[in-house]
């Protein structure tokens, strides 16, 4: 379990959207996603292995929290199709044991004029964008220019 933003707080401000998109049939024999409804609006949490213990994550959250952690949805879905979820979003995905592969292709986006809040790379083999200065170029393309007209 995690919340993307935790792996972005190299960036501000928090305006990010992460969509999910399966590449084969999401089941819970080979481990789709699961989310904790609501869990967007309990705020940023400690940040966990993410290559740890599925319940490990428990040990960072309140009692009320854990309460809501029985609610966890599975998200069964068909390859080709997706979600989008809130950077704070607390989901994971349980182990695959069936025979089967569960592939998707993940596209983490944020907002124009989000800025870089460190002195280190954002990502492993990007040149570093200077803290306080706004993310963009090669790396970080421009999805979307709202002050371009749509003729």
């Amino acid at each position: 379990w995690h919340q993307d933003y935790s792996y972005w707080t190299r960036t501000i401000n928090m305006q990010h959207l992460t969509c999910w998109t399966g590449l084969d049939d999401a089941t819970i024999e080979n481990g789709c996603l699961h989310y904790i409804p609501k869990s967007h609006k309990w705020g940023l949490l400690d940040k966990p292995v993410l290559t740890g213990p599925m319940d490990g994550f428990k040990a960072y959250l309140n009692d009320a929290q854990k309460e809501e952690f029985k609610n966890a949805k599975a998200i069964e879905m068909k390859k080709g199709h997706g979600t989008f979820h809130h950077p704070l979003m607390v989901h994971g995905s349980y182990a695959n044991t069936s025979a089967n592969s569960r592939s998707a292709f993940v596209l983490n986006v944020f907002a124009d004029g989000t800025v870089s809040n460190t002195n280190l790379p954002l990502l492993n083999g990007v040149p570093t964008i200077p803290k306080g200065q706004k993310i963009e170029g090669q790396f970080f393309p421009l999805l979307f220019d709202r002050n371009l007209s749509i003729e």
